[in-house]
Order: structure tokens, then sequence, then C-alpha cells
């Protein structure tokens, strides 16, 4: 059996447009358990697809925008194109951004709002350092090229140098204010017993508790244990 399968974007107008995404072949029947639906290899050629056609379309429709000057308020035209290779969960997309200038008083931008001498997206960045921080970074490593459409940027020396400068914008983001202490608390304990009506099974010893703010907030909680007593 083959399956062809396609993406279909369907424009602000209304229109759509598919394109073939990947031919995937399978035989037919349960006969073979190591032919059952996708392999690996397959489902990382599908991602790559679909994210090489998504960015595609996401650049022809940036490429088509001419924003005004933040400077005077003209129009912008493209001065210049310049390639960049941007490595996504998905895989590696190569786009080309424009640098835009006013035509009224020569100011120049670049075409995204982008950090400079950006590499990687950000979910990218801290799914490296979530795996470094559990692994070696050599182990984690492997495990991005084992298992992600991942062709740049999994070196150990590069999993440290993004787990470090991550964790440096961390330390240096604004500590956020922790909410305000209440200004009084009432607890409420309860607790019961529950005895098994045949012997030699488990009895259980139930504990709720209740706690409130004066200004309405609650929070409650419970524990149950398995006491044995003999008869």
């Amino acid at each position: 059996m083959e399956w062809v399968l396609q993406l279909v974007v369907t424009g602000i107008d209304g229109q759509s447009r598919s394109s073939d995404v990947m031919a995937i072949n399978r035989p037919d029947g349960l006969g073979d358990l190591a032919n059952l639906g996708l392999t690996l290899v397959e489902a990382k050629q599908l991602l790559a697809h679909v994210q090489r056609d998504i960015v595609a379309a996401q650049a022809g429709n940036h490429a088509m925008l001419r924003p005004d000057c933040q400077s005077c308020g003209g129009a912008c035209h493209v001065k210049d194109w310049r390639p960049h290779r941007i490595a996504t969960v998905c895989g590696e997309v190569r786009v080309k951004l424009p640098r835009l200038v006013c035509a009224e008083c020569g100011c120049g931008r670049t075409g995204v709002g982008w950090p400079s001498h950006c590499r990687s997206t950000p979910e990218l960045d801290r799914l490296r350092a979530r795996l470094s921080a559990l692994m070696p970074y050599r182990v984690a490593a492997d495990v991005m090229r084992h298992l992600l459409v991942i062709d740049a940027g999994t070196s150990p020396e590069t999993m440290r140098s993004h787990t470090l400068q991550l964790g440096k914008r961390l330390a240096d983001a604004a500590a956020e204010m922790p909410p305000a202490a209440a200004a009084a608390i009432t607890i409420s304990l309860a607790s019961t017993f529950i005895r098994s009506r045949d012997a030699g099974e488990r009895h259980l010893a139930v504990r709720v508790g209740n706690v409130e703010t004066v200004d309405g907030g609650r929070q409650v909680f419970g524990a149950i244990t398995s006491p044995h007593f003999s008869h």
C-alpha cells in the first residue's frame, strides 16, 4: 500500500492550495511487526518535510510585507536579503530575511524582530537546556540526534554553551515578587475511622483538613492510612 501525504494551506483570502509532502509505502496486512506504522526514520523525514514547507510559506508571506518607517512613517522597501539557517526541533530550515530601508529618510531596519545572531528557536534552546540538566552533555546530544530531526548544534560543546547562556538569561531576569502573605489563616482538621466488616481486612483512618484565608483563598487536603488492629 502507498500513502501520499499532502499539506494543504488556506490563505486569508480563503483560497487553498496543496502540495505533496511525502509518499509512504507499507506492505499489506500485519504479517511483519517491523512494518507496523511509521518508522522513526520516516517520522523524522515527515517532520522535516512539513517544517520546510510551513517555513517556506511563512517566508513567502513575510516577503510581501512593506512596513512603515518607525522614524518618519514613510514606506519602506527591501534593500537586500540575508540568508539565515535556523535550527528547530523539527529540523534545520533556511530562510532569506529582508533588510528594509525607508524611501523618505533612509533609515534602515531589519525585517523581523528576532534576537541578533540567533541560530536556533527558543523551543530548541529550552529543550537543550532541559536535557543537559538531566544528563551529561554528550548523552543529551546523542539523545537529540537519535530521536529528533536535528542535524546541527548537537555537539556536547554546543549543548553546554546553550545551557549556560539560557541559565545566565534566567539569572539576569528580574525576580518575580512573591505573593503577599495572608493576614490570617484558619485551619480546621477532622478525622474518622472506617472499620472493615470482614475479619482480617484492612481498616482505614481518614484525616481531612481545610485551610482558609481572610480574603477567600482556600485549600483542602486529605490523607488515608491503614492501621491494623487485633480483634
